[in-house]
């Protein structure tokens, strides 16, 4: 239901709507969608002044440590939220995320509330340490700990005017906010449906709880758009951990495997689809087509300046690429096909394409670089997956999701000299498996006929070089310093980053697996 279409650019530039980019409806107050066994709610608040939306980056570990010796604490001195303030028991010069924990409204938030929304009984008070905060391009977030039982939550707070990064975009690329503020109703959407909890259920996967959802979407200005969270805590606390780019082959395995079951189990005439009312609401709560990396997320022109912007930022990576044979070219030669390669890889943004693509289509988290996911190892000493960010997810391609998950999430070490079959292959056999369990398939065997190895390929080697479009054209600029994996201080500062906006290796390997990809093809 919910696409990246002109209808968004209708809203700042009267331009003439041709396809559907849906946003609350105006008559919709409050919408509360309980579920997750605790209390979750989703609130819409739509009117036609001020009214809020926008889009959050949720990375609860790496920056986080636990054991402040100095936390502040909030205590109450009203029964709960009225605008009045709270007693703010710390010590003066205790840094502290006041921007953050406070609500759409500005006034802090009571221990009350994060009690009432977790469903938690007699917490007096909170700890939240500046050192537990986090701050990225498009969202603020920190851990609160409950005092006195020592629970935890991760509380985001999105406010566009806020945030630089938002006040770029009203400036360069204004139809963006439109999007991010529908990420974020797709994220509210999503954690609040039937089928992430079916999901959570049947496959063992690990996806963070909403207990609060406040979304103020302001169509008129999305610069004015506002969203809260109140989430689950994948904590340190609990064993979680992220890594700045996965290198063990467990890690890598365990998160493949994950994919897969993912992947299985929202396919294309599984299990799943016999419930009638969760593919409905399934249907309207994600992207009709999703992930981040599609040209139509991205800026109108990005498929045609791919050689004009591989002209001047590999000049930065002159001393690891020149000696290339692609030095010269390799920009002009994805430019000619970057259009179509981003048609292929993301078909159900595009009409022509979507009914004989249908067969393949499934549910994808559309953003898995390594910083949506987190790890722990279990008392039977398994390896679990946690996977978080779910604003870009939608419908989409399997392969072009593990395309995105190979390049930006894994370090070249692991890739070269064979590595990237062994993963992918490791992929599609736990894919094949589940085909079956989830009820796609009736055998491995029909699950092959109807899904090859080699239509797998196919479809991972165009989505690559779709990957290989947006890298070149847009988010290079992004990358500021070359860090490895033995720098840990480099690691903390470029955790958020995919793999080539940080690492030479990797830049090294995908630019080389490019212009392999692009002659095997004849280009």
């Amino acid at each position: 239901m919910r696409s990246f279409g002109t209808e968004a650019l209708a809203i700042l530039f009267s331009v003439p709507s041709s396809t559907s980019f849906i946003l609350p409806s105006a008559g919709r107050a409050r919408v509360v969608v309980s579920s997750l066994s605790r209390s979750n709610d989703v609130s819409v608040l739509d009117t036609p002044t001020e009214v809020s939306s926008r889009e959050t980056t949720y990375d609860p570990a790496g920056v986080f440590t636990n054991g402040d010796p100095h936390p502040f604490i909030f205590e109450e001195s009203v029964p709960s939220h009225s605008g009045q303030s709270l007693i703010l028991d710390c010590e003066d010069s205790v840094d502290q995320p006041d921007d953050i924990i406070r609500d759409l409204d500005g006034d802090p938030l009571s221990p009350e509330y994060i009690a009432q929304k977790m469903g938690i009984a007699n917490v007096e008070s909170y700890i939240c340490p500046e050192k537990d905060a986090f701050r990225g391009f498009m969202s603020n977030a920190c851990r609160v700990q409950l005092l006195p039982g020592g629970e935890t939550a991760f509380y985001k707070r999105i406010v566009f005017e806020d945030l630089d990064h938002a006040q770029e975009k009203l400036r360069h690329a204004p139809f963006k906010l439109v999007r991010d503020a529908q990420s974020c109703q797709v994220v509210a959407s999503f954690l609040s449906s039937k089928a992430c909890r079916s999901v959570v259920e049947k496959t063992g996967v690990h996806i963070p709880k909403c207990y609060d959802a406040q979304l103020r979407p302001n169509h008129s200005k999305p610069i004015k758009s506002k969203f809260s969270f109140l989430l689950e805590d994948l904590s340190p606390s609990d064993g979680w951990y992220q890594q700045w780019l996965l290198h063990d082959i467990e890690e890598c395995k365990a998160t493949l495997s994950t994919y897969a079951k993912i992947h299985a189990f929202f396919w294309d005439g599984s299990s799943f689809w016999n419930d009638a009312d969760a593919a409905k609401e399934l249907e309207a709560a994600v992207w009709e087509s999703g992930s981040y990396v599609q040209p139509e997320a991205q800026s109108f022109d990005q498929c045609k300046i791919v050689a004009k912007e591989w002209a001047e930022k590999r000049l930065k990576f002159e001393k690891e690429l020149s000696s290339f044979d692609y030095w010269d070219d390799l920009g002009e030669r994805l430019e000619s096909v970057a259009e179509n390669c981003g048609r292929l890889a993301h078909p159900f943004a595009d009409d022509t394409l979507s009914e004989s693509y249908k067969k393949y289509r499934t549910f994808t988290h559309g953003d898995p670089k390594q910083a949506n996911l987190l790890f722990r190892r279990s008392s039977e000493s398994t390896l679990e997956v946690g996977l978080i960010d779910f604003q870009w997810a939608g419908f989409g391609l399997a392969a072009s999701d593990i395309a995105h998950f190979i390049t930006s999430a894994v370090h070249a070490d692991r890739l070269v000299d064979g590595g990237e079959e062994i993963l992918l292959r490791y992929y599609f056999d736990e894919l094949q498996k589940y085909l079956v369990e989830f009820g796609a398939f009736d055998t491995v065997e029909d699950a092959r006929k109807g899904f090859s190895f080699s239509t797998f390929m196919d479809q991972y080697e165009v989505a690559t070089l779709d990957i290989c479009r947006l890298m070149i054209a847009y988010t290079w600029s992004r990358f500021k310093e070359p860090v490895e994996r033995e720098d840990k201080e480099g690691c903390a500062r470029t955790m958020n980053k995919t793999s080539y906006n940080k690492s030479i290796p990797n830049i090294v390997w995908l630019l080389s697996r490019c212009d392999e990809i692009m002659k095997s093809r004849g280009v």
